[in-house]
């Protein structure tokens, strides 16, 4: 009698579990995409770029100064969930991110953001901490804690080893997603309430797994659509790489005055030759 009661407490506590999600996914967003403030992603930093996904330095400091000159105020991880939960941000705020955790963030990045006094997020993928690709080193655990350590800034997951999420189910999905955001709250001593998505990319079962892990938003890059999620777990963001500095900076300025309103053309790819 108790095994029979005791299983249908879990299928109750499971149906529980699932009922937010299961009603989620039948509701319109509640989130407004166009009063999301705009979201900036870089990837690494370098002196000289090697790679179209790459800023070099001199680009790096001639955006900031140019957000900064121009009265846009950079938003902390904690204010951008405040303001998602609020339902509205300040006027002319950005959120800076960096995806993968590139060694040339910490080198060059951090420095630059610290003397302007300006804050980013950086997400990391566990896996690949002090390892290192063909001149693209990752940070070290030392230089993420210093980074964590450090109020400007906030340390988030970028899953464990980056895979395309749609290609997984169930533990295993929820290893990659759950099993990041606890591991680097371990090694950070800090919540971690946002995931970006490896690639950018997500569907259905995807947005639902990152609410189960108990993200309270996610990153994307284009916009691929809402699968019935609120809007606040699927936030696109400027791609940023060499091509933004060009020509006096001309396509990095659209896009932050018109975030909005952006062609596929910001969302595009810039792994690559540089161009």
């Amino acid at each position: 009698m108790k095994m029979k009661i005791r299983a249908m407490l879990l299928l109750v506590a499971l149906w529980m579990f699932c009922l937010p999600i299961h009603g989620l996914a039948k509701s319109a967003p509640q989130s407004v995409r166009s009063e999301f403030p705009v979201v900036l992603m870089y990837h690494d930093i370098k002196l000289k770029e090697v790679n179209g996904f790459d800023v070099s330095v001199l680009d790096f400091q001639k955006q900031l100064d140019w957000l900064q000159a121009n009265g846009y105020q950079t938003l902390s991880m904690d204010e951008f969930i405040q303001g998602l939960q609020q339902g509205s941000f300040p006027a002319k705020s950005v959120l800076i991110t960096f995806d993968d955790g590139y060694q040339g963030a910490y080198t060059y990045a951090v420095p630059e953001l610290r003397q302007r006094s300006m804050k980013a997020a950086f997400f990391i993928i566990k896996d690949a901490i002090g390892s290192a690709l063909p001149q693209y080193p990752y940070m070290t655990m030392a230089e993420i804690k210093k980074i964590s350590a450090d109020p400007l800034f906030a340390i988030e997951p970028h899953t464990l080893s980056h895979p395309d999420l749609r290609q997984l189910s169930g533990s295993s999905l929820q290893e990659e997603l759950a099993g990041a955001k606890a591991y680097f709250e371990i090694i950070t001593g800090k919540p971690c309430d946002t995931m970006a998505f490896p690639y950018g990319y997500y569907d259905e079962h995807v947005l639902k797994a990152v609410q189960q892990a108990g993200y309270k938003a996610s990153f994307a890059v284009g916009d691929r659509g809402f699968f019935g999620a609120d809007a606040r777990f699927s936030i696109p963001r400027v791609y940023m790489g060499n091509a933004l500095g060009k020509n006096d900076m001309k396509l990095f300025k659209k896009y932050v005055k018109d975030y909005h309103n952006m062609p596929p053309a910001a969302f595009a790819e810039r792994f690559g030759p540089v161009q």
